[in-house]
């Protein structure tokens, strides 16, 4: 049970906003939470993700301060939980599935887990919306486009292993910055099309220049974009709750503000929040900043033209 703050009749509080019915004029948004970590690359515990970010996220009142966004007319669904079984093929199933039931008038966000989730949740989404064209926009300090080892599958493949459906020309990857790499994934991802941006060159030209280039590039003759955020994109000052922590990356003004714009600007037929590591965590600091990220993704939809 969540514990007001302050017991205040004008706030709407997220833990007071969750039901099991809505009518189609409802502004829906539905959380399904993933707790899978087994493909976790480096070190586990991103399972208890889901459940720490909604921890934090109850513990909110639905007006998102910072932008100046009411969010007291949306309704919030909670999905439950995917089944994760003793296998990554099963579970990638189920956790596909359950994103092509999700119903089509609902905004869905999608709680991790590992990265790794990103690739059935993508194709729950081509499944629940045939014939459609999807632009994706990562934030992540990471490529994730190794070629998969059989038997030793981790979350470090997902945008490799989505090549099937995925187009790579209107995908753009913000926060690339680990120092695991070669120069071969770099030249790799951008002759596929991917637009690459780093946290220097985005420091170098801004990110109002970034997000309008990133968003044109992920817009072209797409019917919406997808949202993935590791919240390892962020500084490990910020963000230490987290398998693989950066040293160097973005920070968290940058990255909500940037969700809250991609939000309000395109069509976004859902978003996920992965990587984060409550037993790594240091008192809750990244499932708070994670909540904060979902309130100003909720903020741009709601704020935005084509909810």
């Amino acid at each position: 049970m969540h514990t007001k703050v302050v017991d205040d009749p004008t706030i709407r509080w997220v833990a007071d906003s969750w039901v099991d019915q809505t009518t189609p004029d409802d502004t829906v948004f539905s959380f399904l939470r993933i707790p899978f970590d087994y493909a976790v690359s480096h070190r586990p515990g991103t399972r208890f993700g889901p459940e720490g970010i909604l921890t934090a996220f109850n513990g909110f009142s639905l007006y998102c301060t910072d932008k100046r966004v009411s969010l007291d007319h949306v309704r919030l669904v909670d999905l439950g939980r995917v089944d994760v079984v003793h296998s990554l093929p099963e579970t990638y199933a189920n956790i596909t599935e359950a994103v092509a039931r999700i119903p089509p008038e609902q905004h869905p966000v999608f709680l991790g887990g590992d990265h790794s989730i990103a690739d059935p949740i993508f194709r729950g989404l081509l499944r629940r919306n045939p014939g459609r064209r999807f632009g994706l926009i990562v934030f992540d300090a990471h490529f994730d486009a190794r070629p998969p080892i059989p038997g030793k599958e981790h979350s470090g493949h997902w945008m490799k292993t989505l090549e099937d459906v995925i187009d790579y020309s209107v995908t753009a990857q913000l926060g690339i910055s680990a120092p695991i790499y070669s120069e071969y994934y770099m030249r790799s991802a951008e002759e596929q099309g991917v637009l690459v941006r780093t946290p220097y060159e985005i420091r170098r030209r801004g990110w109002r220049e970034t997000l309008e280039e990133a968003i044109s590039h992920v817009s072209r003759d797409t019917d919406g974009v997808y949202i993935s955020v590791d919240i390892d994109c962020l500084d490990q000052a910020f963000a230490p709750g987290t398998s693989v922590p950066n040293g160097s990356g973005l920070l968290t003004h940058e990255v909500a503000d940037a969700v809250f714009e991609i939000s309000g600007a395109v069509p976004v037929v859902g978003i996920d929040i992965n990587e984060v590591s409550p037993p790594l965590d240091r008192l809750d600091q990244t499932s708070q900043l994670a909540a904060h990220l979902l309130l100003n993704h909720m903020a741009g939809v709601v704020a935005g033209k084509w909810a």
